[in-house]
């Protein structure tokens, strides 16, 4: 069962290829404009700091990353994921700053359920990358990723991934739309000379940082996600990355805030893993959480809502999927082990009705008419599809 027609897919894709050689990413790193000019098909414009990749370079990239079937986790994975800043705590309904003992406490839960099959750390324990992988990996027997950028803790990725194996680690290195952040440039690079698994991760938003379709707001985030594939095999060539473009609506009457909710944001997650698909790409997008700051049963009808699309459609692996809260602020526990049981119990037939936009060409000159610049907010794009795109 399809959502939307391949060529709905592979015109996102050719889009988003244009994107980068047209418009290109803003770029101030030395390194990385000096290691994709020197393949001869990337070129910098000093008037826009704007750096442009040739499609060609992007193919040849996508021709070297390792295909789908080549990831250990398996298709229509659900995961644990995301990396919520404080735990929520079920009895006194306040947040609380993780410890150690609730991320090994989500590693136990994570290990002992048929539903999860990967999990992250799940809470933030800042500046303890090793700590936390270590804690990880002693509680979990599962595919996990992690975050790290620190010296230490890419030696303990590394040595993570020599001698366990199923581990990745997390990067954004773009910051919407189309920034390159310098500051995660070193360690990223560090981490795929040396082989490590990595997910190249960017969360563009819908009427803030990105156009306000659903083929457009595809558009710029795979075309930010190719960007991190490519340097990443120019780089080191066949070094396993997986597309982690998590494309997000912004809900324009809640001050932007992102809605996690809506059908179509897991809708538009779902046609990114699927534009992968096309391509053979290992895929891991965000699905089946929620729009509410407490547990409750609208919380559960967005979850239950994301399970049957997901069962309904397919797809690789959805991270964020359990016990994550609006915003992905805070970590109910409680969340986590009650949503287990929708996961397991919720069918495909329980799936919403939903029609796909067709395919929006205006929101292409969005993208480029914007570039790097986060003018969304503003522009006719936006307000001339306010009220009639992601209603639900």
């Amino acid at each position: 069962m399809n959502l939307v027609s391949n060529e709905y897919l592979d015109q996102i894709h050719q889009d988003a290829l244009r994107v980068l050689e047209e418009t290109g990413v803003r770029c101030s790193s030395p390194e990385v404009r000096q290691i994709l000019e020197g393949t001869g098909l990337a070129a910098y414009d000093d008037t826009t700091e704007h750096l442009h990749v040739l499609s060609p370079l992007v193919e040849q990239a996508l021709a070297d990353t390792p295909k789908r079937d080549q990831y250990w986790i398996k298709e229509n994975s659900f995961g644990v994921g995301g990396t919520a800043p404080f735990v929520y705590d079920d009895t006194t309904r306040e947040l609380i700053q993780p410890t150690f003992e609730h991320i090994a406490k989500i590693a136990r839960i994570v290990n002992q359920t048929d539903v999860i099959d990967f999990m992250a750390r799940g809470v933030l324990v800042p500046k303890e990358e090793v700590k936390v992988m270590e804690t990880i990996i002693e509680n979990c027997d599962k595919p996990v990723y992690a975050a790290a950028v620190s010296d230490a803790g890419i030696e303990k990725a590394l040595q993570i991934h020599q001698t366990r194996g199923g581990f990745t680690i997390q990067f954004s290195i773009i910051n919407s739309p189309l920034n390159i952040i310098d500051s995660m440039i070193p360690p990223f690079l560090s981490c795929v000379k040396k082989g490590i698994p990595i997910y190249v991760s960017t969360m563009p938003m819908a009427g803030l940082s990105a156009p306000y379709s659903m083929s457009s707001l595809i558009t710029l985030t795979h075309a930010e996600a190719l960007f991190g594939i490519t340097l990443a095999q120019v780089v080191n060539p066949g070094v396993m990355v997986v597309h982690a473009g998590l494309p997000s609506i912004a809900s324009i009457k809640d001050n932007y805030a992102v809605n996690l909710g809506l059908t179509s944001f897991n809708i538009a997650n779902l046609i990114m893993e699927k534009v992968n698909k096309r391509l053979d790409l290992p895929s891991i997008q965000t699905a089946c959480t929620t729009s509410q700051e407490h547990p409750n049963e609208i919380a559960e009808k967005e979850a239950v809502n994301g399970y049957a699309l997901m069962k309904k459609y397919g797809f690789h692996q959805m991270r964020h999927s359990f016990g994550f809260l609006k915003e992905l602020v805070s970590f109910s526990i409680a969340k986590l082990e009650r949503h287990i049981d929708l996961c397991r119990d919720t069918t495909p037939d329980q799936a919403p009705d939903y029609q796909v936009d067709p395919y929006d060409p205006e929101g292409l000159s969005a993208i480029m008419r914007n570039g790097s610049q986060a003018n969304y907010m503003r522009d006719n794009h936006t307000v001339s599809n306010t009220g009639k795109v992601f209603l639900a």
